[in-house]
């Protein structure tokens, strides 16, 4: 990522960015086109899909190392699905086709079946290589569950069912599940560190509420319940009444962790998503209010001088578990 893009990305130079969402899946879960879209391009809020490399089997790789991404490579096969199911391109079931079946392959066999595996650290957030995520897990079930129904017969769908066993063990006992009394959340980086990472959480969520809409199993529809009902009572805490937070992680000086425009635009498409999933009134609120943000001044403003105070802190790793940074 070039410094000027880093620098619209921080400090926006446009202020026009929203992210579209589709409630088509809501209805049709497992099968519509997925819930939200990327942007595939190398723009400021694009995800380089355009320019990405990928292996002889048309597998996404990502990073200079050239890594197999879990997250990345489900968010890419969702895009291309979606892609097919409008248009019925056929490169674009191709491409999708060749990200679920790297999903189906590649889930980690071991204590708790059906891990996928990060093999590169992400150093901010303390995770050495081998951390797994409940974003990974949850987009991964959505993913596997449409190749499901595009080809029956080559074990998509027992292979959503596996990605779904670490939903029911908690961090400590190698899942991707944070709990507390009647908190619980659904972590992207599942380490002790938890950071509650909100749009992961959202993401890993809807994963497993499709398969509990196709399953049908108590345990999902308990642990949807909960997550769901922790996310309710937690919106205030992503919320700083002017902008929304990508986590809840802090620096060692208690800077919080300010969502860019880009992730503030995904938090209020997936409010929106929720409260028609749910039909709580608490998540159409909650996207209102973050949709005004954008448009009043003084947020900006608020914006702006919160990314520049933000800078010695990343300049310092402030922000870093091992520079301090707790939630």
């Amino acid at each position: 990522m070039t410094a000027l893009r880093r620098f619209a990305l921080g400090f926006p130079v446009t202020w026009s960015h929203r992210r579209a969402c589709s409630f088509d899946a809501v209805a049709d879960p497992g099968n519509a086109p997925y819930f939200i879209s990327w942007d595939p391009g190398s723009g400021v809020y694009g995800e380089d899909w355009t320019v990405a490399p990928f292996d002889e089997r048309g597998v996404l790789l990502s990073g200079p190392r050239k890594d197999y991404h879990p997250i990345r490579i489900a968010q890419f096969a969702l895009h291309r699905f979606g892609i097919w199911a409008a248009s019925g391109d056929i490169a674009s079931r191709d491409d999708f086709l060749a990200q679920a079946t790297w999903l189906r392959d590649n889930q980690a066999r071991g204590a708790v079946e059906g891990l996928y595996r990060f093999e590169f650290p992400w150093a901010k957030y303390g995770a050495a290589p081998g951390w797994s995520s409940a974003m990974a897990q949850g987009e991964s079930i959505s993913v596997l569950l449409r190749a499901q129904n595009l080809d029956p017969e080559k074990g998509y769908g027992d292979a959503a069912s596996r990605a779904a066993i670490p939903f029911r063990s908690d961090i400590a006992h190698g899942g991707v599940v944070w709990r507390s009394g009647d908190d619980v959340f659904f972590e992207e980086i599942a380490n002790e560190h938890a950071a509650h990472v909100l749009n992961g959480c959202i993401y890993a969520l809807w994963g497993l509420w499709e398969l509990w809409s196709r399953e049908r199993e108590a345990w999902q529809a308990a642990l949807v319940d909960e997550c769901v009902d922790t996310l309710a009572r937690w919106l205030p805490s992503f919320d700083t009444g002017w902008w929304t937070l990508y986590s809840l992680l802090q620096t060692s000086t208690g800077g919080r962790h300010v969502a860019t425009l880009k992730y503030h635009a995904f938090h209020i498409a997936q409010m929106r998503v929720l409260a028609r999933m749910f039909e709580k009134r608490v998540f159409e609120e909650a996207a209102a209010h973050w949709s005004e943000y954008i448009e009043r001044r003084e947020c900006r403003a608020r914006l702006f001088g919160a990314t520049l105070r933000s800078v010695p802190e990343r300049f310092l790793g402030r922000d870093t578990i091992a520079g301090g940074a707790r939630t």
